[in-house]
């Protein structure tokens, strides 16, 4: 695995590589608007960080030849962002519950585009909007917004947020994707499957890790078939029973190739 796959994996998008052992500030798949990844590379090792997801730098292939880093000003300003960041996490949470209250459940044009004509969803001034809640406590903490383009509410959280689909029990196997409409034909293979089962949807590869590591019980993961391979890295990473459609996700599989070729797809696999 190469520097940028390397950090692919964590989030960050490196559009062009810069091997001068200097720090750079890129976007991440989690905020796509915001250059929250950061990395550093001198053309044989690197260190990187995504803001959103992870604790600590990570370095690429071990941590030797660097220029030190100070880390008493890494830890002061990640003081500072903690601070900021929570104020802002909490004004989008609120927000978020505003905006929520004044949707109408109803059909919408993207679940038809999608292949669910008949489904509700909850929709404010045109536009589909998907609930985000902590995977721990279930508190909202943003939303995602789909009309033309779809959108994360400035300021929400996205790390550890999930929407579930499907009832909530403490045994019931849990599987793990990254998009709304993915989680829709999933869940609908499932329901053929009999199979009694949540789906999480995640909203990027990188937070798909992070919360499918973070729970237990029966868990799976059905990963995007990418260009990049972010989504098989992402899924392989998570060390969990994992599948990928031959091409696109597992909506556009359901859509292309019928249900009962997801459902084909999803059955061998097995919980270890």
């Amino acid at each position: 695995m190469n520097f940028i796959d390397y950090a692919s994996v964590h989030g960050l998008q490196i559009d062009r590589l810069q091997g001068d052992n200097c720090w750079h500030r890129v976007k991440t798949s989690d905020k796509p608007h915001k250059r929250n990844g950061c990395y550093i590379f001198d053309g044989s090792r690197g260190a990187l960080k995504n803001w959103a997801t992870m604790e600590s730098f990570a370095t690429w292939p071990d941590r030797d030849s660097y220029e030190p880093v100070d880390w008493a000003k890494v830890e002061a300003a990640r003081k500072k962002s903690e601070v900021e960041t929570a104020n802002k996490h909490s004004a989008a949470a609120k927000a978020a519950g505003e905006l929520l209250r004044q949707c109408v459940l109803e059909k919408h044009q993207y679940l038809d585009k999608k292949g669910f004509p008949d489904a509700l969803g909850l929709v404010l001034d045109g536009k589909l909007l998907i609930p985000m809640r902590d995977y721990r406590t279930n508190t909202l903490s943003s939303v995602q917004s789909i009309g033309d383009d779809k959108r994360f509410m400035y300021g929400g959280r996205t790390k550890g947020s999930v929407f579930v689909i499907g009832k909530k029990t403490q045994t019931c196997q849990k599987w793990f994707v990254e998009g709304y409409a993915t989680g829709l034909s999933v869940a609908a293979a499932l329901n053929e499957m009999k199979r009694t089962a949540e789906v999480w949807v995640c909203f990027s590869a990188s937070n798909l890790k992070y919360v499918a590591t973070r729970v237990g019980g029966e868990r799976y993961v059905v990963a995007d078939n990418d260009a990049s391979m972010v989504g098989q890295k992402a899924a392989e990473s998570t060390q969990l029973p994992w599948v990928m459609p031959p091409e696109g996700d597992a909506n556009d599989y359901h859509q292309s190739a019928g249900i009962w070729k997801l459902v084909s797809l999803l059955r061998p696999l097995k919980y270890v």
